[in-house]
């Protein structure tokens, strides 16, 4: 005999009755939970960014100026017979042969074309001439091309104090050679102040003891070089007596 509860009957139906929550309604929430929470970080974020001045206009900026790069100018190459295209580009597209072809008329002796390069790098590196470089101190001397004279025995245009020759010509003109003190105490042995001081000084050209490098030329003679350190060593007060005894 199977004894059977009703209440127990009744509050079992009831349970079974119940629905269930779906799983889905809890993982709804959590994703708006985790939606809502970015976008609060992002905003975040973004009031920080502009705060350092570094929002959206300013960050697309910097990466256009990252990405766009000035265009380096390309040398251009010059012939004879460079025209509008024609020879030109196929002379550009076939260098090698170009090569093999200058190496073949080198070889025979023929004239061979002369190319011309032209960069902008090339005309910044370019020499300037002593007479064009202005006033510039170097080794302890100051040159200047414009206002300073001319020394006979280092050919230096420098604005140092010099001695000039009294000296008179046989045309009866005033003899124009100067000379630092540099020069005339290394190569003669003198200084200004003793020049001066005798009132008639005559500069070693027109008493024929020059011993720079066109005086010696005129004679037949090669130049001496740098001789002042040589002599001083071997005993002489100057390059002239060194040279005197040689």
């Amino acid at each position: 005999m199977i004894i059977i509860d009703l209440h127990s009957l009744k509050h079992y139906k009831s349970q079974k009755r119940k629905k269930t929550i779906p799983i889905r309604f809890f993982i709804n929430i959590t994703r708006a939970e985790y939606e809502r929470e970015r976008q609060e970080r992002i905003e975040q974020n973004r009031a920080i960014l502009a705060k350092l001045g570094l929002d959206n206009d300013n960050l697309l900026k910097l990466s256009l100026k990252k990405q766009i790069k000035p265009k380096l100018p390309k040398p251009r190459v010059i012939t004879e017979n460079n025209g509008s295209g024609g020879e030109g580009e196929q002379e550009r597209r076939r260098p090698s042969r170009r090569s093999e072809r200058i190496k073949e008329q080198e070889s025979r002796g023929t004239p061979k074309k002369i190319k011309f390069v032209e960069k902008t790098i090339m005309k910044s590196c370019r020499k300037i001439s002593r007479n064009h470089l202005g006033r510039r101190i170097y080794g302890g001397r100051i040159y200047d091309s414009e206002h300073g004279t001319t020394c006979h025995q280092c050919r230096q245009k420098t604005i140092e104090e010099k001695v000039q020759c009294t000296n008179i010509l046989e045309d009866g003109s005033l003899c124009k050679v100067m000379m630092d003190e540099r020069c005339l105490l290394g190569r003669y042995g003198q200084t200004l102040q003793d020049a001066r001081e005798s009132g008639e000084w005559n500069c070693p050209k027109c008493r024929d003891v020059c011993n720079c490098s066109f005086c010696r030329k005129k004679k037949g003679l090669s130049a001496t070089g740098i001789l002042k350190h040589i002599a001083i060593k071997a005993g002489y007060n100057s390059v002239m007596e060194y040279l005197g005894d040689s």
